[in-house]
């Protein structure tokens, strides 16, 4: 007898993530049916859509009242199709400011939900994990501590490690990876990630720039420019022609082969640069609600997943109003003037790595 399943995943991240999963659950069980939200590479394995969730970008306090709307609407169809055809199980996967509200309207109507790529509910205190535990059945965790956190608090959970690792990724020597490129490969060369939303890339990537400059005038560097394939061009803007910035579209591997160093925004791309082991730092700006509620509830001393999974600052973070351009320029060039500091920043993400799964 087929098995209904809904699958919910936000970003392009989620989406890849749920796409693998949904592949393998085929393998191993062809009577299984798949719908739900997601983007094209759910799509692509099957899974009916009822919503596509390319153009939501769901993440802090202001961007869920911002579209209360629109995430009443999606509710309203998911509601409708299990009311409609019966609903075996839910698997939701990341995108928390939607999903745990997902999870509370199935928790209601009797499906039991899967919760994959779960919240960061360690940095959020006790109050939170006991309202995901009321919603959630079983956790798929994809940190190792998270594993810990989750059967203290008495939710099942199993670590399944990082699906980083499972994208096939062979890495290309830093040189052959800048004349790949049709850069010079004897160059120092800093790559540049401003986030894979369009609002982090229209506030933090001119902020980028005014940094580089900084940067050239002290170093001899060039630079490589990651555009997303989530974000419209036109969020980048002209790309200033006094400096020497080549633009790498939609392939983030090629991007972190060819750099030597890496700044970037906050997010599931510090393990990526983790895993490629390129040292880096930090940076992220967000909404002033965002930031004031998440200084008052978080109770981590960290944004960035290198240094909360390493548990110690190995690459700065250099949040909100410590994100100006001076600020970035010198602790860039603090490192990069510094073979030791590279050195050690490595052996760092070396570790990392092999935490991950």
């Amino acid at each position: 007898m087929t098995k209904r399943i809904l699958v919910s995943a936000g970003e392009s991240s989620g989406d890849l993530h749920a796409s693998n999963l949904i592949k393998e659950l085929k393998h191993l069980n062809g009577d299984l049916e798949f719908f739900g939200i997601g983007c094209n590479k759910m799509e692509s394995v099957g899974v009916h859509l009822l919503k596509r969730m390319d153009s939501l970008s769901i993440v802090g306090v202001w961007e869920i009242f911002s579209k209360l709307r629109i995430i009443r609407d999606i509710f309203k169809k998911i509601e409708l199709e299990t009311e409609k055809n019966k609903t075996d199980l839910a698997i939701l996967v990341d995108y928390p400011g939607f999903n745990l509200l997902l999870a509370k309207m199935l928790n209601k109507k009797g499906i039991p939900c899967i919760y994959y790529i779960t919240p960061q509910m360690w940095a959020w205190g006790d109050w939170r994990i006991k309202k995901f535990k009321s919603y959630i059945k079983k956790a798929l965790v994809i940190f190792k501590f998270e594993e810990d956190f989750m059967t203290h608090h008495g939710v099942p959970a199993t670590f399944v490690g990082h699906p980083l690792l499972d994208e096939p990724y062979k890495p290309v020597p830093t040189k052959e990876a800048k004349a790949n490129l049709g850069i010079k490969p004897d160059k120092f060369t800093i790559a540049l990630l401003p986030g894979s939303r369009s609002l982090e890339v229209k506030t933090i990537l001119p902020k980028m720039f005014c940094a580089a400059r900084l940067i050239k005038k002290e170093k001899d560097v060039q630079f490589i420019l990651s555009q997303s394939p989530n974000v419209k061009e036109s969020a980048y803007g002209s790309i200033p022609k006094d400096l020497d910035v080549t633009v790498v579209k939609s392939d983030i591997h090629k991007c972190l082969d060819a750099a030597d160093f890496v700044f970037t925004s906050s997010g599931t791309v510090t393990l990526q640069i983790a895993i490629a082991e390129k040292p880096l730092v930090i940076t992220y700006i967000t909404s002033l609600l965002t930031y004031v509620m998440g200084r008052v509830v978080i109770q981590i001393p960290y944004l960035g997943l290198v240094n909360i999974i390493a548990r110690k600052p190995v690459a700065p973070e250099l949040i909100q109003w410590e994100a100006n351009p001076r600020n970035m320029a010198s602790n860039i060039l603090k490192i990069i003037s510094s073979p030791e500091k590279m050195k050690e920043m490595k052996e760092e993400l070396k570790k990392i790595k092999a935490s991950l799964g």
